[in-house]
Formats: C-alpha cells, structure tokens, sequence
C-alpha cells in the first residue's frame, strides 16, 4: 500500500511551528540555567510568578504552567523547600492559597532573566522579517484571541477569583 502524500497546509503548519519555537526556546533555556540545578519546570514556575510580584493564586499559576493542580502541588513542595516560593493564606478568603517568590528567589530570577535576554540577543533579535514590534503586536493579539476562544469555563474568570482572594485585578490575564 503506498504512503500517501501528506501536506500541512498554512494553517495546519503555524500552530505546530509556534509549538517547536517554544519546544526549542525552553532547552536553550535549560541549557543555560542547567549550573543552578533548576529542571524546567521549576524555572518556569519561577518565572510566571516573578511577572506576579504580589503572588498568584495556586489555581492560577497550574493554568499558567498548563497543568493539574496536583503536579503543582508537588512542585510548589519542592519549591518551597528550596525556600524559593512561600505559601499564604488569603487574609479574605482562607479557602485560597496565594503563591510568591521569596526574597531569596529574586536573584535568580535575574539569572533567568539574564539568560532569556542572551538567547534572545542570540535568536529572536537576528530575525530580520520584521520590526520585533510588529511580531509582538502579532503574538499579543494572536494570545487574546485564542483566550477569548476557550471556553467560557476554562477561562476561569481570573479577575474575580483574585478580587476574592484579596490580590490585585488590574493584569491582563488572556496569556
């Protein structure tokens, strides 16, 4: 039986190239943080929560990482004995658990950043298609469209939990 011919058309081809670029950005980025002992996980956790100096929510923070509360848990654990992360309890709500980067963590998250920004220089900043603008103007509406996309139930209506569990609302939560 012949194989047949398989052609990913345009719109098939930028979803699974988008993938790769992020599979690819995250080893480089593992390369380079691979002297601090941080698996990606931990340095993505890290991060998200750095752009959220005031904590995340547990509930937020798994569907920012794009996982089940329960392999957070483990993780947050883990973080939590390196004294990287603190775990409190919402002064409004008890129910919620408010996640933050320690003082400890701050320095290496400017290792993280220091990193990103040499990858960056080393890739992304010799892309020469178009102005970078133009391409983060592109991601940042392609993100907000695909957020408001989901389902009404899997947005999770970020702004009220926070609201509820006494953080500040003003982020914008589509990505």
């Amino acid at each position: 039986m012949p194989i047949p011919e398989f052609d990913i058309c345009t719109e098939d081809r930028m979803p699974v190239l988008m993938m790769r670029v992020t599979q690819l950005w995250r080893q480089l980025m593992d390369a380079e943080l691979a002297h601090h002992g941080l698996s990606q996980a931990k340095w993505r956790t890290l991060a998200i929560l750095a752009m959220r100096p005031e904590g995340m929510i547990q509930s937020e923070l798994a569907d920012e990482l794009g996982v089940e509360g329960p392999s957070l848990v483990a993780m947050l654990d883990r973080l939590s004995k390196d004294e990287w992360v603190e775990r409190i309890l919402s002064e409004t709500d008890r129910r919620c658990k408010i996640i933050r980067l320690t003082p400890r963590a701050w320095p290496l998250i400017e290792e993280i950043r220091i990193s990103s920004q040499k990858i960056f220089q080393r890739t992304i900043a010799k892309v020469d298609v178009a102005p970078l603008s133009v391409i983060e103007s592109f991601f940042i509406d392609l993100r907000e469209r695909l957020y408001n996309d989901l389902p009404d139930k899997k947005r999770h209506h970020r702004s009220e939990r926070r609201a509820v569990c006494g953080l500040p609302t003003s982020h914008d939560w589509s990505g």
